[in-house]
C-alpha cells in the first residue's frame, strides 16, 4: 500500500498545501488522429525540387535559459558543428527512418540524406530531379572531418525519405572494403513510382553514383523473382555483423498512397559475387478490421537486432484481433526471430490487463463508453535489443477514447490554461517516457525513464497549438506544417548492449512566450538519459543524470545557437560508441543530428548539425563496467505548481525508506536553502516554503541515497 508522507521543516513548511490524492483529469473532448497521421506522413509536393533555395545563415539564441553549473552534471564534451544541407526538410520527416548510423567494426559514422542546394550530383540530372539525388556523409574520427559521396542519381525516379548505413563484410575492419547503402521510396513526375536501393564501396569519395552491377537498383511497384510488391522502404534500417543490411517497407494495394495497409515487407540485402542482392519476407499481423475493411495498423514499423544478427524483433503499433479491455488499442504487436530471420513468430504483447501495469493506467484516462477501462494509445516510440537479447520499447502514450473497432484512432483531450492538449500537463497526468522490456518468455516489465514538459502542436490550420508550431505553413486548404516538433523518441545502445541511451525532444515551457500555449513543443531541445542493462542485482537501472544535449550546461560542452531551442528533426544513431567507465561515471560518444533552417521554412535548403562529443552519466556502484546496485530511481519527480509564488510541492515516489536531501540553488549556483529529511516507501508530498525567495529561476536538487535529480522551479 502506498504511504503518503507530508514533511515539514524550516525549508518545507507544513500546511502550505493540503495533501491530495491523485485524481485523473477531466476529459473535455476527443480527437480523431487520422487527420494528424495523414498530415505527418503527407506526400511531399512533387515540385519542391524545382526551385531550390538556400536557407539563411546561423541564428542568435531565441531566448535565454538557465544553464546548470558543471558541479551538477558529469563533464560531458558536447559540441555541435555544421554537417550538410538538404534540398528541404521532407527527407528528415520520419522519425522511424534511420539515416544516421555508427558502425563500430570500421569506426565510422554515416549520414544519408538528399543532396544540398549547392551539391552537384552525377550523372547530370534535369532540374526537376535535382532534389532526388542521395548523398552519404562519412566520418572515421567522430565527426572531426567528413567525406561525402553520391549514391543515387536517377533522372526518372527521384529519391525521397532516405535512410541507410554501412554494409560491412564479415570480419572486416578496413572501411575501404565496406559499402555505404541507402534505401527509400521514389517519385516519377507527380506520383510515387517505387523504391531505390543504392550501394557504393567506400574506397572512393566523389559526386558520381556508382555504376557497378546492382549499385543503383530501382524496384517498381510490381513483384519480381526475389522482391514482393512493396512501398515506402524508409523505416528501421539495420546493419549487423553477419554481413546483412535490412529495411522495412509497407504492403498496400496501392503503394502510391498511405491507405489500406495490410502488412509489412522485411527487405534484406547481401552481397553475392560483388553485387548487392535484395530479397523480401512479409509479416501480416492479425489485427482488428473496422467496418470499412481497414486494418488497425500503424504506418511506422520498426526493427532491431542483436550485434551478431541472430536475434531480431519487428514491432508495429496496432490493435491485435484478440485484444480485450485495456489491451484493445494501438499498442505494440511484436514478432521475433532467433535464427537470423529464417523464420518469424509473434510473441505476447504487453498485457495492460495485468495488475503489474496498474501504475501506468493511473496516468491514462478512462474510455468514454466504459469508465472502468483505461487503454494506453502508444504515441511515439523506438526500440533496441540489449546485451541479454531482450527487446526495449521506449514510448509515450495517449489516453485512448474508445475501444470500438471503428473508433480506435480516437484519443482523449484535456484543458490546461485555456488550451486543449492530449495530456492534462498536471502532476501525474503528463507525457511519461516508459521503457518496456521483454523477450516473449515471461511477462513484460517497465521502467519510468522521465517525464516530458511539452507535446507537439497540431500540424493543421485551426488545430490545437498550430500557432505555436515554429515552422511555416504550406498549402492553402488547409495550410499544413506537418510534424516537425514531436518528441521523436530515439534509442541507441553501445555495441555490447550494456548501456542504452534514450533521446527525445521537448521544450522548457517556462520559456514559451504565450502562457496559453505553454505546453507545446515550440522551442525544442534534445534531452537524454542512460540505462545500465547489467546482469547483476539491479538490472535496468536508469542514471539520475538528465542531459540537455542542445542547451548545453556550463562546463559540459559548447552551446551552438543554431540548435539551442531549435532542435527539430533530430536523429540519434541506433548504435553509440563503446562506453568508457571511470568510477561512477559512464562516457559514451553519441552521434546526434538536428536539421532546421532560419527562419523555419519547409521547402528551402535546410541545414543539418552534428553532435561530435561524449555524453557523461553518473551511476552508483559500477564495477567492471556494469551497474550492480542503486537505491532509488528518480525519474518520477514532480514540482507543482510551477511557476509558483508562495509555496510549491515536491512529489517523490520512493521504492524504500530513504534519506531525502533537498538543495535549492539560485541562477549562479549558490545554495539558498537546504533540508534533510526521512522519506518513506511510496508517495511523499513535500511542501516547499518559498517565502523570502526573490522572483526568478531556481534549481531544486533532490538526492535520495546515491541517486539525484535536478528540477527547475520558477518563483513569481
Amino acid at each position: 500500500m502506498k504511504k503518503q508522507l507530508l514533511i515539514g521543516s524550516a525549508l518545507l513548511a507544513v500546511g502550505a498545501f493540503a495533501q491530495n490524492a491523485k485524481v485523473k483529469p477531466k476529459v473535455v473532448g476527443i480527437e480523431n488522429l487520422a487527420n494528424s497521421i495523414a498530415a505527418i506522413y503527407a506526400v511531399e509536393p512533387i515540385n519542391t525540387g524545382q526551385n531550390l533555395r538556400q536557407s539563411i545563415g546561423p541564428v542568435e539564441n531565441p531566448s535565454p535559459e538557465l544553464q546548470l553549473s558543471s558541479a551538477v552534471l558529469p563533464p560531458s564534451t558536447i559540441g555541435w558543428k555544421l554537417l550538410s544541407g538538404s534540398a528541404n526538410i521532407y527527407g528528415m520527416l520520419v522519425s522511424h527512418s534511420r539515416p544516421l548510423q555508427y558502425n563500430d567494426n570500421v569506426n565510422a559514422v554515416t549520414f544519408v540524406h538528399r543532396k544540398s542546394y549547392s551539391y552537384t550530383a552525377l550523372p547530370a540530372l534535369p532540374p526537376t530531379a535535382q532534389s532526388g539525388a542521395i548523398v552519404a556523409e562519412i566520418s572515421t574520427n567522430w565527426g572531426a572531418t567528413w567525406d561525402s559521396t553520391c549514391i543515387w542519381a536517377d533522372a526518372t525516379n527521384w529519391g525521397r525519405y532516405p535512410q541507410g548505413g554501412i554494409y560491412n563484410p564479415v570480419g572486416n575492419t578496413n572501411i575501404a572494403n565496406a559499402y555505404i547503402v541507402g534505401t527509400g521510396p521514389t517519385v516519377a513526375g507527380s506520383v510515387f513510382s517505387g523504391n531505390f536501393y543504392a550501394s557504393k564501396q567506400l574506397n572512393a569519395f566523389n559526386n558520381t553514383a556508382s555504376g557497378a552491377p546492382n549499385a543503383q537498383q530501382f524496384f517498381p511497384f510490381a513483384a519480381t523473382a526475389s522482391v514482393t510488391n512493396h512501398g515506402w522502404s524508409r523505416h528501421g534500417f539495420c546493419s549487423t555483423d553477419d554481413g546483412v543490411v535490412r529495411s522495412l517497407a509497407l504492403l498496400q494495394p496501392d503503394n502510391t498512397t498511405l491507405a489500406n495497409l495490410r502488412g509489412y515487407a522485411l527487405v534484406k540485402g547481401v552481397f553475392n559475387a560483388g553485387a548487392m542482392v535484395w530479397s523480401t519476407d512479409t509479416i501480416i499481423p492479425n489485427a482488428v478490421v473496422d467496418g470499412n475493411g481497414a486494418k488497425a495498423l500503424a504506418y511506422e514499423p520498426e526493427m532491431a537486432w542483436n550485434e551478431s544478427g541472430t536475434v531480431g524483433y519487428f514491432v508495429t503499433m496496432g490493435a491485435a484481433a484478440t485484444a480485450i479491455n485495456s489491451n484493445k488499442g494501438y499498442q505494440p504487436i511484436v514478432y521475433k526471430t532467433t535464427n537470423s530471420g529464417a523464420s518469424w513468430a509473434p510473441i505476447a504483447g504487453i498485457d495492460f490487463n495485468n495488475v503489474a501495469m496498474a501504475p501506468i493506467l493511473d496516468h491514462i484516462a478512462a474510455t468514454k463508453a466504459n469508465t472502468n477501462i483505461s487503454i494506453p494509445y502508444f504515441n511515439d516510440y523506438d526500440i533496441t535489443v540489449d546485451a541479454n537479447n531482450k527487446l526495449h520499447i521506449a514510448a509515450t502514450m495517449f489516453s485512448a477514447a474508445s475501444s470500438h473497432n471503428d473508433s480506435l484512432l480516437y484519443v482523449a483531450q484535456f484543458s490546461n490554461q485555456g488550451d486543449i492538449y492530449r495530456w492534462a500537463h498536471t502532476p501525474g497526468n503528463r507525457p511519461y517516457l516508459y521503457d518496456f522490456i521483454g523477450d516473449g518468455t515471461s511477462a513484460w516489465i517497465y521502467k519510468t525513464v522521465d517525464s516530458l514538459s511539452s507535446e507537439e502542436a497540431s500540424p493543421q490550420t485551426g488545430g490545437n497549438g498550430f500557432n505555436s508550431n515554429p515552422w511555416d505553413a504550406t498549402g492553402t486548404a488547409p495550410a499544413v506544417k506537418t510534424d516537425k516538433v514531436g518528441s521523436r523518441i530515439q534509442l541507441g545502445r553501445t555495441p555490447n548492449g550494456q548501456y542504452i541511451t534514450f533521446a527525445w525532444a521537448e521544450s522548457d515551457t517556462n520559456f514559451t512566450s504565450n502562457p496559453a500555449a505553454n505546453k507545446y513543443n515550440g522551442i525544442p531541445n534534445i534531452k537524454t538519459r542512460c540505462m545500465a542493462v547489467s546482469s547483476g542485482t539491479a538490472p535496468y537501472t536508469i542514471s539520475p543524470t538528465e542531459i540537455n544535449a542542445t542547451k548545453v550546461a556550463v562546463g559540459t560542452g559548447t552551446n551552438n545557437p543554431n540548435v539551442s531551442n531549435r532542435a527539430t528533426l533530430h536523429y540519434m544513431s541506433p548504435k553509440t560508441g563503446v562506453e568508457a567507465v571511470t568510477g561512477n561515471t559512464v562516457d559514451i560518444n553519441t552521434p546526434l543530428t538536428v536539421t532546421n533552417s532560419n527562419p523555419f521554412q519547409q521547402l528551402v535548403n535546410n541545414t543539418t548539425w552534428y553532435q561530435y562529443g561524449k555524453l557523461s552519466y553518473s551511476f552508483s556502484g559500477i564495477t567492471t563496467g556494469v551497474l550492480q546496485q542503486v537505491q532509488n530511481s528518480l525519474g518520477n519527480i514532480d514540482i507543482y505548481p510551477n511557476p509558483a509564488s508562495e509555496a510549491a510541492v515536491v512529489e517523490i515516489n520512493l521504492k524504500d525508506n530513504s534519506n531525502i536531501d533537498i538543495t535549492v540553488l539560485n541562477t549562479i549556483g549558490q545554495t539558498v536553502k537546504t533540508n534533510k529529511t526521512q522519506g518513506q516507501i511510496g508517495q511523499n508530498n513535500i511542501n516547499i516554503d518559498l517565502n523570502g525567495l526573490s522572483t526568478g529561476i531556481y534549481m531544486v536538487n533532490i538526492k535520495v541515497g546515491n541517486a539525484s535529480s535536478t528540477k527547475k522551479l520558477v518563483v513569481q
